[in-house]
């Protein structure tokens, strides 16, 4: 998990310190107000103000929703000043990251897969 995500929910939470930079702040005010829309995201939310549910509950609840909806994650990033990496989850409800790994320069022929099998036919 992206640890600005728990800096967020940290925020939105209300357990920032002062010295927090303003981003921050706003991107959690952001979080509050969009999960207040939505009965169980508020849930999580209140817990996690109360202390019931450590802060980490409320930063996968900002990814789950950063995951699925892009024009969230674009405003989080916005607020927070920085680029947010979140977790994705395919349809068979597995945890999905992305890495491109170029060697020697640009890439000229690029692949995209989800798993490859490679067997030796020779």
């Amino acid at each position: 998990m992206d640890p600005i995500l728990v800096s967020i929910a940290t925020a939105a939470a209300g357990k920032l310190a002062e010295e927090a930079a303003r981003g921050i702040v706003a991107a959690g005010r952001f979080v509050k107000e969009r999960f207040g829309k939505d009965d169980e995201r508020e849930a999580v939310l209140m817990r996690a103000e109360t202390g019931r549910v450590p802060v980490e509950d409320l930063a996968a609840a900002i990814e789950e929703t950063a995951a699925a909806d892009p024009a969230f994650l674009a405003q989080l990033e916005s607020l927070a000043g920085r680029k947010i990496e979140v977790t994705q989850v395919n349809q068979a409800g597995q945890q999905v990251t992305f890495q491109n790994n170029f060697y020697n320069g640009a890439p000229s022929n690029v692949v995209q897969g989800e798993t490859i099998n490679i067997q030796n036919l020779g």
